[in-house]
């Protein structure tokens, strides 16, 4: 099969799909390489460790004709003149935030495996290592944007002998949320996680026991109360495939502290926060509303590339090796954690929730398989 490893165009977006290893063992198996030129370079990867892996360096339009499309984020609109029938696009692709993208698709025949969607043993694997990533970063970006010049409380979060420090509440009890929880409980702040799994929740209470961690209830009322307490605020609520509800309405974030921070993890997929129309980016990534600073980059993994890379590359390469090897039906028949990423396929729109979200014809996976 011929593989397209594509350059991203999205602003701040410096991961790549493959490392040169990728590479290496789907050349290895049989694969032509077309590696977009300088697709690497924003992770430290060069051209020359590329071709050393078998891979072929080509301009962009040459990337894209190939049978199988490795991208990290979902195509620009830049890049839908690309598209071709029976062509395989694979990435973080977060289509519900993305109906024009997907009604491209549909048009021209194109195929979708939404990395962020699969599923093994219940788990988001792929998804997880830059969940953790997001969820580290927004305690980081939290302290930053809580200094005055940023426009913040002018507090320091983690305080200091004397001066207690910052409350940071997290909605959400995920991956995301267990890694931000962790690095502000590790600078010795207060925490408040907002979850409303039963069983996750006893999960957490029992992992921060020794902390001084609150674990609640998710509702609107504890929201709504609790918001009112947060130096920052980190949103991390994933429906995979869908768009999440705006929980944050609009009078809580009014009702919280001038000059505190909301971190909205959420935004890949449109977001939970009322008050966020619409995405930031690296280059402009904050807006102030209310007197609070809003964060809402949907790529947050994208600032600290070369971790990001080797990440995400760890987790797809067996998928992509399957699919390049045994062909893309065979490969789906076989693994049903496959499956589970598929979003359109040939066109059509495979996952429920992704056609509820956009408001598009659904089609069964069993109908087209």
């Amino acid at each position: 099969m011929k593989i397209g490893v594509i350059k991203d165009p999205k602003q701040g977006e410096a991961r790549v799909g493959m490392t040169p290893e990728n590479v290496k063992i789907l050349v290895e198996a049989g694969n032509e390489v077309l590696v977009d030129d300088n697709a690497g370079a924003g992770s430290g990867f060069t051209n020359e460790q590329y071709i050393e892996a078998g891979g072929k360096i080509v301009d962009t339009d040459t990337a894209w004709t190939a049978e199988l499309i490795v991208k990290v984020k979902e195509p620009m609109e830049s890049e839908y003149h690309y598209f071709k029938k029976g062509q395989i696009i694979w990435g973080f692709l977060h289509l519900a935030a993305n109906k024009a993208c997907v009604e491209k698709m549909m048009e021209v025949g194109v195929t979708a495996l939404s990395g962020e969607n699969i599923s093994i043993n219940g788990v988001l694997e792929l998804l997880k290592p830059m969940s953790a990533i997001a969820g580290r970063r927004a305690v980081n970006l939290g302290q930053y944007y809580l200094e005055k010049q940023h426009g913040g409380e002018g507090i320091l979060l983690p305080g200091i002998d004397g001066v207690e420090a910052g409350t940071v509440v997290i909605l959400g009890g995920g991956n995301a949320a267990e890694n931000s929880a962790d690095m502000a409980v590790g600078i010795g702040c207060h925490v408040i996680i907002l979850e409303v799994n039963e069983n996750r929740i006893k999960q957490l209470q029992e992992r921060y026991k020794d902390h001084n961690v609150d674990v609640l209830v998710s509702n609107t009322e504890n929201l709504a109360e609790k918001i009112k307490e947060a130096d920052v605020f980190i949103s991390t609520v994933l429906i995979p495939g869908a768009k999440p509800p705006k929980l944050v309405k609009e009078y809580m974030v009014e009702s919280m502290k001038p000059g505190s921070v909301i971190v909205d993890i959420a935004i890949d997929q449109g977001g939970t926060v009322e008050t966020i129309d619409k995405p930031t980016n690296h280059a402009d990534p904050v807006f102030t509303k209310h007197g609070v600073i809003h964060y809402a980059v949907p790529n947050m993994p994208g600032a600290t590339p070369r971790t990001a890379t080797i990440a995400l590359a760890k987790g797809n390469i067996s998928f992509l090796k399957d699919v390049s090897v045994k062909g893309l039906e065979a490969a789906l028949k076989s693994d049903e954690s496959l499956v589970s990423g598929l979003s359109v396929y040939n066109g059509k729109v495979v996952s429920k929730a992704l056609a509820d979200s956009i408001d598009v014809t659904y089609t069964e996976v069993g109908d087209v398989l």
